[in-house]
């Protein structure tokens, strides 16, 4: 009779063990279950006040992808895009710079330069030529601003050292300037300058009169 009375003790306080850590399990959940609606809340109030958050507009920003850099730093940055594409290349990449480069122009310049850069192409794989364009540091280009019938534009010089080589060693070394125009376009993912070349101009410095115009920008 004692073991039975003893095993009916132990049961009893199993069970009430039980009941103790199913409270405990209930009683977890149901803090979480309020905290996960909480946080579910907060959320939606942090999202909410994310889309009426005011933005400050920059006077005479262009609309379209923002991006806090100066219109200065950005023609710069996009000057150096263009000659370093045009200007430093290898037999082997200068169809893809070219390539690369084309999104950028503007339609007629696509159209007009096509022929040169096509037989500079051939030209470069054939004599096996390289080329490689520094620009002039010290100085930074001249940027001009002009409107014309409602359409902003950018001319704009870079001076600077081209120098050539074939097989790997140094042939020609030539002060130039290369005189552009950009044309100031919505900005966009696939344009981040928020420009376009229009015209390109090498101009040879040892010699003025050489100074092949792919296009005139009107």
């Amino acid at each position: 009779m004692d073991f039975v009375a003893r095993a009916g003790a132990v049961i009893d306080r199993a069970h009430r063990v039980a009941g103790i850590l199913l409270m405990c399990v209930l009683v977890l959940g149901l803090v979480s279950t309020c905290q996960l609606v909480k946080n579910q809340q907060l959320q939606a109030e942090m999202n909410a006040a994310r889309i009426r958050y005011p933005v400050i507009v920059v006077p005479d920003a262009t609309t379209g992808v923002y991006s806090p850099t100066e219109e200065d730093r950005l023609i710069f940055l996009f000057a150096d895009y263009v000659t370093q594409s045009l200007n430093s290349y290898t037999p082997e990449n200068m169809s893809r710079l070219y390539t690369d480069l084309r999104p950028f122009m503007g339609p007629a310049l696509q159209v007009d330069s096509a022929p040169h850069f096509e037989r500079k192409i051939r030209t470069t794989v054939s004599d096996r030529r390289s080329s490689f364009f520094v620009p002039d540091r010290t100085q930074a280009p001249k940027v001009e601003k002009r409107r014309v019938n409602g359409v902003e534009f950018r001319d704009v010089a870079l001076v600077g050292q081209l120098n050539s080589m074939v097989g790997g060693t140094l042939a020609e070394s030539t002060p130039v300037e290369y005189q552009m125009t950009f044309q100031k376009v919505f900005a966009s993912p696939s344009n981040p300058y928020g420009f376009l070349l229009t015209k390109y101009v090498e101009k040879l410095l040892l010699d003025p009169n050489k100074a092949p115009q792919l296009r005139a920008q009107p």
